[in-house]
């Protein structure tokens, strides 16, 4: 039974007109205008809405607009909502209970499935610490930790935490067998630190964390079955060839430069011709090369000076050659950077690790876990943290949900990690990932209600969001998607205040299992197939963030409607920050998509209209997807005025036309082929 998260609001006939608009208070359907594929056209010659109840709507949401109160309570009441989570099923409910409470027919939550077990995140930190020895009078001594640096984070939902805040030292994760008997004695208790992946197309983490716990997966069934992977043999140890060489410096000279940005080093070829003076050219494969300047050789030494005339500045090379060895420094042209050198020249040299690497990792996997380490920590790829989940989530067994706990940490704080232990400091980080797991079955839902129709009431409209999000470390749910959960009800609380009734009901829907792959939508398809074919006129969805709903893509058959449906939006909204009104282009396509990323896709799949509402704006959509930064600060309120009144519009409009709005005719394939 649910009796909490019910917020009081105000009696819908009892609402007051507040604060002010530029807009004349009714605008008449003679000052309505279209525009479609960017152009501004006459209106359609349709029947739709009564004038009076759109001018209502509008005035409504102008200057009694709630949408902000519904996106704060949803962000700082109920927080973020993974699908089958305590969250999001309070905010099913409390949805529910506001729909009563505004006189919606038929609230509901309608269960859609069920998941094994539901994950919730507790209070949840990640710090890098300073550890301090105090000793009291007696000679009694006491550890404690001191914070240095407060870290961005996230780990896998459903995946692995930890068991209350668990302190370590950290240790890079060894890749070759030479590494690993390095660190073999620290790995204990020690929280893991895996390399980064900076290549192109490598920044998001989410797939590499949800790789990473598969693999550690299997390694931990293969040290259950006592099936331990076994070193590798050793490789046979190439053939050194020296090539000969008139004097000192001439030639190709091979190394690495290691230092600053670079600890684990960067693969340079350098080619030296002497004469009266010395040239060549260096290069870092894959990276930047250029002809050297200033190149200076002293016989009696071996001492080697040139300057490399890199795109950010001069590199200042100081080095001694001696029997095809190079061994030195470089210097950047600020002198705050410096790098050590290592090079040969004419020769093939063994691999550092005489391992063949073919196995090698499997096998340190396999030693670093029976070690025990504290977790694993690795990078997001920039100050972003992604949350995602482990892979086969709705297949998991409830007693299995422990294991090797991995934080992923924004890239500011791995580099700040990475660089202190390259300076050779120990390195402490204490992290309390307090995820929290339910034996299901867990029941999921959609929440429901309507305003029915007065002529044709089993013919519906559909006015849509999802309401599940990521719950990761930090994050409101708030633009992905709390904003399009907002959107959603206050365009029915706009229509039941304007005293809307529409011809057709109007259904609103709060999707959940979007996040995971629509599954809140395509069980809701499948459930009402018969009914949705029959008599759904449309649905739309709201789930762009919180810029403002500024276009829509349909076919030419679709076009008249869609244009007449929301004409009465144009040149009402004017944002003064954008110097523009928040306008609706009807754009028009050859044809409906059948993929995409929301819950429309599930009614397009069966050949039932499907809008995705293309949102306009200045904010930056990508900064809070799925990240610690879906968070309410990024909410703007005259977007979001725009679209809750938009869809209300558009819905009531299409809900009064006088047909269903023209669905997509595929072409028949041509006999005998």
């Amino acid at each position: 039974m649910h009796t909490g998260f019910v917020r009081a609001t105000a009696p819908l006939a009892a609402i007051v007109l507040v604060g002010c608009t530029t807009q004349p208070t009714t605008r008449g359907p003679d000052a309505w205008f279209a525009i479609v594929n960017g152009e501004r056209v006459d209106v359609p010659d349709i029947p739709m809405g009564d004038a009076d109840t759109i001018n209502r709507i509008i005035q409504l949401g102008l200057n009694d607009n709630r949408v902000m109160e519904h996106l704060t309570y949803l962000c700082e009441e109920i927080g973020p909502r993974l699908t089958g989570s305590t969250n999001v099923e309070n905010a099913n409910l409390w949805i529910r209970d506001t729909y009563i409470q505004w006189g919606l027919d038929n609230p509901h939550v309608e269960e859609w499935g069920t998941i094994p077990v539901r994950f919730d995140r507790g209070l949840s930190l990640a710090e890098v610490v300073t550890q301090r020895t105090n000793t009291d009078d007696e000679g009694n001594q006491t550890v404690e930790y001191v914070i240095e640096r407060e870290m961005q984070f996230t780990t896998l939902a459903w995946g692995p935490g930890t068991d209350g805040p668990v302190v370590g030292h950290v240790v890079r994760m060894p890749q070759t067998v030479v590494e690993y008997e390095a660190v073999e004695d620290r790995l204990g208790g020690a929280w893991v630190l895996i390399p980064a992946q900076r290549a192109a197309g490598q920044r998001r983490s989410r797939n590499r964390a949800r790789a990473h716990h598969g693999q550690r997966l299997q390694a931990r069934q293969r040290l259950a079955e006592g099936d331990l992977t076994a070193w590798p043999e050793p490789a046979p140890e190439p053939e050194i060839t020296v090539i000969e060489y008139a004097d000192a410096i001439t030639g190709e000279w091979r190394g690495t430069m290691s230092g600053g940005p670079i600890p684990d080093g960067a693969p340079f070829v350098l080619t030296l011709e002497r004469g009266d003076d010395v040239t060549g050219s260096i290069d870092f494969p894959g990276f930047e090369g250029a002809k050297i300047t200033d190149a200076m050789f002293e016989e009696d030494t071996g001492a080697l000076r040139f300057v490399w005339p890199m795109s950010m500045g001069d590199v200042n090379f100081s080095l001694f050659a001696h029997d095809s060895k190079l061994v030195g420094k470089a210097v950047s042209g600020d002198g705050e950077t410096t790098f050590t050198v290592r090079g040969q020249r004419g020769a093939t040299t063994a691999p550092a690790d005489p391992m063949d690497p073919a196995n090698a990792e499997l096998a340190i996997l396999d030693r670093v876990l029976l070690a025990g380490p504290a977790g694993f920590l690795s990078t997001s790829g920039d100050e972003r943290v992604w949350t995602s989940s482990i892979g086969g989530w709705r297949s998991l067994d409830p007693a299995q949900t422990g294991g090797d706990a991995e934080a992923v940490i924004s890239e500011p704080d791995y580099d700040y990690i990475n660089s202190r232990l390259y300076d050779g400091a120990e390195v402490f980080v204490r992290i309390d990932a307090n995820n929290v797991f339910t034996p299901g079955p867990i029941p999921v839902y959609n929440t429901i209600a309507e305003i029915t129709g007065t002529e044709w009431p089993e013919q519906v409209v559909i006015v849509s969001g999802h309401l599940d999000s990521w719950n990761g470390v930090g994050s409101q749910g708030a633009i992905d998607n709390g904003t399009g959960t907002s959107v959603t009800m206050e365009a029915a609380r706009l229509l039941m205040a304007a005293g809307a009734k529409p011809k057709r009901t109007i259904r609103f829907i709060h999707w959940t299992g979007e996040e995971q792959g629509l599954l809140g939508s395509r069980a809701y398809v499948e459930m009402h197939k018969e009914e949705i074919m029959a008599n759904v006129s449309m649905c739309v969805v709201d789930d762009g963030g919180t810029n403002y709903e500024g276009g829509i893509q349909c076919i030419e058959s679709m076009r008249d409607y869609l244009a007449a449906a929301t004409a009465p939006i144009n040149d009402v909204f004017y944002s003064e920050v954008d110097g523009q009104y928040l306008n609706v282009d009807v754009q028009v396509r050859q044809s409906m998509p059948r993929g995409g990323g929301s819950d429309h896709v599930s009614f397009n799949a069966i050949g039932v209209p499907g809008f995705f509402w293309n949102e306009v704006g200045r904010a930056n959509y990508r900064r809070g997807w799925h990240t610690q930064f879906d968070r309410l600060d990024q909410a703007i309120p005259e977007y979001l005025r725009q679209s809750s009144t938009c869809a209300a519009v558009t819905a009531y409009n299409i809900a009064c036309a006088p047909e269903l709005l023209a669905r997509e005719i595929k072409d028949e394939p041509a006999e005998g082929n």
